[in-house]
């Protein structure tokens, strides 16, 4: 619903599960509002797209390895027996030779992150000598990316959300989750299924950033206290842009798979 007050009237949206933070608490990643997450996804002028996909896939790629990483140690073959994300509850790897398989989520997510390295490391792929061109079907391997990447960062929403809580790291995980939906809405990476439950899981997990009039920012929660708590914005770093950085200190994932 909107407040009425002119030129400094604030819109305010409800999102559920997001809590109030203490100023101290805001961060980096908390000051990523909607626009800034999707000006640092636009292709900038001049730039190759097939360059500028690159840099976010492997970007996200980084991160959510980091994540992974994490809570490499709670997801396990008996905690996680089986393999699921929002939308899907029981999972199948699917192998180069187009077998199902049904893993665990720790073997499930293994495999994602082997093909990412693997692929990551692939001079085909991403080439990275002077002159050379990225491969005709470059697009449709960012799209296979995304998504087991959005499967494997959806299992740690549905399965270690509290343990990403226990360990301060919700708001990296959002703003991830974040820079996923604008790169797969922007360049059409994901399905329209897989996008809507993207979506939805980013309306769960990341606080509503607001503008007021006078163009303070703030956030809007939707715990029933006192109104909206204001906090600065950061322009220090950067996820999605280019150069790319890991803003996670992290435990890599296993590459067995």
């Amino acid at each position: 619903m909107s407040s009425n007050g002119g030129k400094n009237a604030t819109t305010y949206i409800h999102a559920p599960n997001c809590k109030r933070k203490a100023l101290s608490e805001m961060g980096v990643c908390d000051s990523f509002d909607d626009e800034m997450i999707r000006r640092l996804s636009k292709l900038p002028q001049g730039m190759d797209k097939n360059e500028w996909l690159a840099t976010h896939t492997l970007c996200l790629f980084e991160n959510v390895n980091a994540l992974c990483g994490t809570i490499s140690e709670v997801c396990t073959p008996v905690s996680c027996p089986i393999m699921s994300y929002p939308g899907v509850p029981k999972a199948h790897w699917i192998d180069e030779r187009r077998k199902h398989h049904l893993y665990s989520a720790m073997q499930y997510i293994d495999c994602v992150l082997s093909f990412c390295e693997k692929s990551a490391k692939d001079e085909r792929l991403y080439p990275t000598k002077y002159g050379s061109a990225f491969p005709s079907n470059f697009e449709n391997h960012c799209r296979r990316l995304i998504r087991l990447l959005w499967h494997s960062c959806g299992h740690l929403y549905t399965n270690h959300w509290e343990q990403l809580a226990t360990l301060n790291l919700r708001s990296q995980y959002g703003l991830v989750v974040a820079h996923m939906y604008s790169i797969a809405k922007m360049y059409d990476l994901l399905e329209s299924k897989e996008l809507s439950a993207l979506s939805h899981t980013l309306q769960l997990v990341r606080p509503v950033m607001l503008y007021h009039g006078c163009g303070h920012q703030i956030a809007q929660v939707s715990n029933g206290s006192n109104g909206p708590q204001q906090f600065p914005s950061s322009k220090s770093g950067s996820w999605g842009g280019y150069p790319t950085t890991t803003a996670l200190m992290y435990k890599p994932y296993s590459q067995t798979c």
